[in-house]
């Protein structure tokens, strides 16, 4: 069964707004960063989203992965800091027993995490829906290796290409991956979703790596991985042995929930 998202029930309160420029860019550094050094609760390790609705009826939603040593709460508190509009913590401890029988699969959580869960990214005539990561990030970043991974999820395509192929077009979403020194943001990494109007499906999406935060190999291979499973529907899995995990580790891989739950809606 597929369910689908009643975006104007949720989103009653969001208000129209343009999505917040990029901070300014700071030095680069390699040491651990510990706004928050003390193991997080669950509260902490809630999605931190900044949802806005375009005037056209458009969403944009868009997902923060904290830094090191960054707890969700603080996260959201210095986006609010910057600029950023309608910053929430999603604490999916609040969520009643059917919405989270609906929403889930093991330690998998769709986002968002609420009882309508989910929307699709258009078939367009496959029979898959197609999606191709057009990679600009560093070579640090080992994107294509996540997105083989991912691929590996039946009943929606992942394909990796670099900015040299471009973008095929004919009914293929293409997702940019950039990576920047995008500084002192508390974020290791964002995903950008645009839902249609009527709330039924994805158009587009985005993946920024923010090159201050440093990290092993292991950590950007955990990082990109996280980004795409956004980009999937994906919320995050409450399990460490995932890279949906709310925080960056070393974990390089989906676990057998993410594939599940993302194979029941397509």
């Amino acid at each position: 069964m597929r369910l689908r998202r009643a975006v104007g029930a949720v989103m009653i309160t969001v208000t129209a707004v343009a999505v917040a420029a990029t901070p300014a860019v700071a030095t680069p550094s390699t040491s651990v960063h510990t706004d928050l050094a003390a193991a997080p609760d669950a509260s902490q390790q809630a999605m931190v989203t900044s949802v806005v609705r375009n005037p056209d009826g458009t969403v944009v939603e868009t997902s923060y992965t904290p830094g090191p040593g960054v707890s969700s709460a603080k996260l959201a508190e210095r986006l609010r800091g910057s600029g950023v509009a309608n910053v929430t913590v999603e604490g999916e401890g609040g969520l009643g027993t059917l919405a989270v029988a609906a929403c889930s699969q093991g330690t998998a959580r769709t986002w968002p995490s609420d009882t309508d869960c989910f929307a699709e990214w258009a078939y367009n005539g496959y029979a898959r829906p197609q999606l191709y990561y057009i990679d600009s990030s560093s070579a640090a970043w080992p994107v294509g290796r996540a997105v083989t991974r991912w691929n590996e999820t039946s009943g929606i395509d992942s394909v990796y290409r670099t900015t040299n192929s471009g973008c095929p077009g004919g009914g293929i979403h293409c997702v940019p991956v950039a990576s920047a020194n995008y500084g002192a943001t508390g974020w290791v990494g964002l995903a950008r979703r645009w839902l249609n109007a009527a709330g039924t499906y994805y158009t587009r999406a985005e993946i920024q790596l923010n090159d201050y935060y440093g990290g092993t190999e292991a950590q950007r291979w955990n990082t990109a991985c996280h980004e795409i499973g956004h980009v999937l529907g994906l919320g995050h899995n409450t399990s460490t042995g995932s890279c949906i995990y709310y925080q960056q580790s070393s974990q390089r891989y989906p676990n057998g929930d993410d594939h599940t739950l993302i194979e029941r809606y397509y």
